[in-house]
């Protein structure tokens, strides 16, 4: 499609409508545009529109409204198009990418694409075609013309048609030369711009639009075959796809065009959304899934009287459910969302991983049915594009997913619910690097809603927030079952030696032969996948790594192959060592879970054996080994933090915890924490059915604090000790943080400014109180083929860390080939 591109000059003082818009990319701030006469009467605030940016055009957000240019300018193009009818960004959601970009310093255009469905995106390519005047001119020989423009001139003039932009800035042409010419009349700008990758999918529908006479029964009388695409239609109440029709008569359509003629039928388009829930349904058989209400404990009814109490009100209120682990949080979470549809309001849930937790999706749909929307990333594009409509057509009142939920399309909400509201998942690493939990709370206060935040093991922030008021405690200290939580050994690995496949101690082995001869499920947890995870060769010591990563490749045995975890980089297994040559000298060492499944399966040949972890499970293949398992088709599961995460399974009594350390070695202030959230929560997977539950941690720091803690199911003395040590320190809870983070190919540049901010850091804190940590080599010093470096900036108050990010933002551009993240409030410090 091509679009004529005009740019204004404003030499009076009636001004015509102006557009303020966020654009699509990682560009700070906003941009202004002329709107054209013939939007002049749309509304374009929070709508989505096509405007040219340097020599191509991009999708934006309309953000704002003016009368007037802003201050100074004399000269701004106009937009190209409006691409959707109606808004697609609801107000609500408007102002909460505003406060995004804001608070964690992004780009406003990015923090809104976040918010709209995947493939929706148009770009434009800009192009530049002589006007007659300017074909006039070059017969002409140019007449005054400066060189530059002359020589663009004849390259306009020996084409057959328009040129692209950037085709023509490939040689010596400027932006500047093409603009003098199209101010000068002679040439002019169009745009032809590509289409998004997914649109709505329509169907044509048939409509009776009047009663049938005799008259019209006479008429068909020679026509059986129409006649009985009429009846079909009559018995499909007055409307039907065409499609459908031709089951009853191929020659359906043509028909229903006969009919057409005759006024009777009205032939149209309708739009289809498909049904994500569908697909899904046969892969979690066997998931508990209640369609009515469950009886609630006095702690639960407590929770929720609390809620929807606070929810008759409309004004803000956040709480923290702290609930140990098979307590009933989700049935609190039902009940409470019952309450708010019944008071005409809209809910958003968000969860870790959906796609990790069918249960809750499976209990959630049973219980609201089609009033449930699912976002995450699993689904394909086309069901989440429906997905996303159903929520903003408000066919859908309750948006359930990941993270991006928070974005979801809906207004008057009344609930959000954060569930497992610890999980690191919920931060954003890449682009707009938000922590959805956060943005939860700030929605749900603009909106004067309640955000509950639930969790056996809450983030030591949260908890932090009911001691000084931020947020309100309600507990749930027992299960829903009323059976006690699961017994916990702890297996010293420095007195009972693990086998060297499986890494399973005595104590351990033992344990899975009584549970498997009690019938009872057994889950395994190694938070390392693959088979080997060291490989090097004995002759000479060369270590196989990842070439663009800082990190040792991993051996998959089910592929054959070494592997990066992060960049995805993989390669054969030589026979010998590319660095000596020695033959049969590659050693393969370390541990994954690929290989204790297979020892595990060799230990126990009569017992059926799964695992879970990235590498066998992604989208439809979690669901399919969830399902089995919960129809008892598995006996033993080994996973990694995958099997964590909220499961529900009555045959589960034992938990066997493989190596407890994994994580407690990390360079991460987090590292204890995290590792006392891993270990609760996968100790709760055990006995959540009639039998009672036990776990058996294996660990060569059986005394580590987060270790032991986890062991006594002891939350309080794990946040009494770490809550201590980060306050010496100044870390969250008792101040903030902001990670500048630097990466870039050249390791050199990367390096300089790291320093360059560094010091430049120093000089704008020191007025605000603003220690300075670093610069430093990332834990991960290269990644993709990039080297990263780091500095953190630590204070007591939000707002004097703020002021001096901003200082430095203003003052030092990196250079280029070096990207400069600002992550406020990290998360992971690696």
């Amino acid at each position: 499609m091509a679009l004529f591109v005009r740019a204004f000059r404003y030499t009076g003082p009636r001004m015509p409508r102006f557009a303020d818009v966020a654009v699509q990319l990682p560009v700070p701030g906003t941009y202004s545009y002329a709107v054209p006469e013939r939007l002049a009467d749309r509304k374009l605030i929070g709508a989505r529109v096509l405007v040219p940016f340097g020599n191509r055009g991009v999708t934006g957000v309309v953000v704002g409204e003016m009368d007037a240019p802003p201050s100074g300018v004399t000269r701004i193009k106009e937009l190209y198009a409006l691409l959707d009818p109606q808004p697609m960004i609801v107000p609500a959601v408007l102002e909460l990418c505003q406060w995004i970009a804001a608070y964690y310093e992004s780009p406003p255009g990015e923090a809104l694409r976040a918010a709209l469905p995947p493939g929706t995106s148009i770009t434009a390519d800009q192009q530049v075609e002589l006007t007659e005047a300017g074909r006039a001119a070059f017969a002409g020989q140019g007449g005054a013309l400066p060189r530059p423009q002359l020589a663009l001139l004849s390259a306009l003039a020996s084409s057959e048609g328009p040129v692209a932009q950037r085709t023509l800035m490939k040689g010596r042409t400027r932006a500047t030369d093409i603009a003098q010419l199209v101010e000068a009349g002679l040439a002019t700008y169009s745009l032809v711009s590509g289409k998004a990758r997914i649109k709505d999918k329509r169907v044509r529908v048939a409509t009776l639009v009047r009663d049938i006479t005799s008259e019209d029964l006479a008429g068909l009388a020679r026509s059986k075959a129409r006649l009985a695409v009429l009846n079909a239609l009559v018995a499909s109440g007055g409307t039907a796809d065409v499609e459908a029709l031709k089951a009853v008569n191929a020659r359906a359509s043509t028909h229903l065009r006969a009919l057409k003629n005759a006024g009777l039928v009205e032939l149209g388009d309708r739009v289809v959304r498909s049904d994500a829930w569908e697909k899904s349904e046969s892969r979690t058989e066997g998931m508990v899934a209640p369609v009515t209400a469950l009886e609630l404990n006095a702690s639960q009814e407590t929770a929720v009287s609390d809620i929807t109490e606070q929810m008759r009100t409309g004004t803000y209120a956040g709480f923290l459910l702290y609930g140990i682990t098979g307590s009933g949080k989700t049935e609190v979470y039902l009940q409470s969302i019952a309450e708010c549809l019944r008071a005409g309001k809209n809910a958003i849930v968000l969860v870790p991983e959906i796609s990790l937790t069918p249960q809750l999706a499976a209990r959630f749909r049973a219980r609201f049915g089609p009033e449930v929307a699912v976002l995450h990333s699993a689904l394909t594009i086309r069901e989440r594009y429906d997905e996303w409509h159903r929520l903003r057509e408000g066919k859908a009142r309750i948006a359930l997913g990941a993270r991006s939920a928070i974005f979801a399309p809906i207004e008057n909400v009344g609930m959000i619910v954060v569930d497992e509201e610890h999980d690191s998942s919920f931060k954003q690493e890449e682009g707009v690097r938000y922590h959805a939990r956060d943005v939860a709370l700030v929605r749900a206060k603009k909106a004067g809603a309640v955000c509950v935040l639930g969790s056996a093991t809450p983030s030591l922030e949260s908890f932090r927030g009911t001691e000084v008021g931020r947020l309100e405690l309600l507990a749930l200290p027992k299960r829903a079952t009323g059976r006690p939580l699961p017994a916990v050994e702890l297996v010293d690995l420095r007195r009972n030696k693990p086998d060297k496949d499986s890494m399973l101690t005595a104590p351990l082995a033992t344990a899975i032969e009584e549970a498997l001869h009690e019938g009872d499920q057994v889950i395994l947890f190694l938070n390392r996948r693959g088979f080997d995870t060291f490989v090097m060769c004995t002759a000479c010591g060369h270590a196989f790594r990842c070439r663009s990563c800082s990190v040792s490749l991993t051996y998959h045995r089910f592929r054959e192959r070494l592997m990066c975890h992060y960049c995805a980089h993989e390669e054969a297994l030589p026979h010998t060592c590319p660095e000596c040559e020695a033959p049969d000298a590659i050693s393969r060492r370390g541990f994954g879970t690929e290989k204790i499944t297979e020892a595990v399966a060799s230990r126990f040949p009569n017992a059926t054996v799964d695992r879970l972890d990235r590498d066998v499970a992604s989208g439809a293949a979690i669901q399919t080994v969830l399902g089995r398992v919960a129809r008892r088709e598995v006996d033993i599961l080994v996973g990694t933090q995958m099997v964590t995460k909220g499961h529900d399974f009555p045959g589960v009594t034992l938990v066997g915890v493989l190596c407890a350390d994994t994580g407690l070695s990390l360079p991460d202030f987090r590292a204890s924490e995290k590792t006392f959230q891993l270990l609760t929560q996968v100790a709760g997977r055990a006995g959540r059915g009639e039998k009672n539950g036990r776990v058996l941690i294996q660990s060569y720091r059986c005394d580590a604090l987060a270790i032991r803690t986890a062991a006594q199911h002891d939350f309080d003395a794990f946040y009494a000790g770490e809550v201590r040590d980060r306050a010496d320190l100044g870390y969250p809870p008792h101040g903030y943080l902001v990670a500048i983070r630097l990466d870039g190919a050249n390791a050199s540049a990367v390096i300089r400014q790291a320093r360059r901010l560094s010091d430049a850091a120093r000089k704008a804190g020191i007025a605000h109180g603003v220690s300075v940590l670093g610069p430093a080599e990332a834990p991960l010093a290269k990644l993709k083929g990039k080297t990263r470096w780091h500095l953190w900036l630590q204070a007591p108050e939000r707002n004097t860390l703020r002021a001096t990010v901003r200082a430095l933002l203003a003052s030092n551009d990196p250079p280029v080939g070096v990207r400069v993240a600002i992550d406020v409030d990290p998360v992971s410090a690696l």
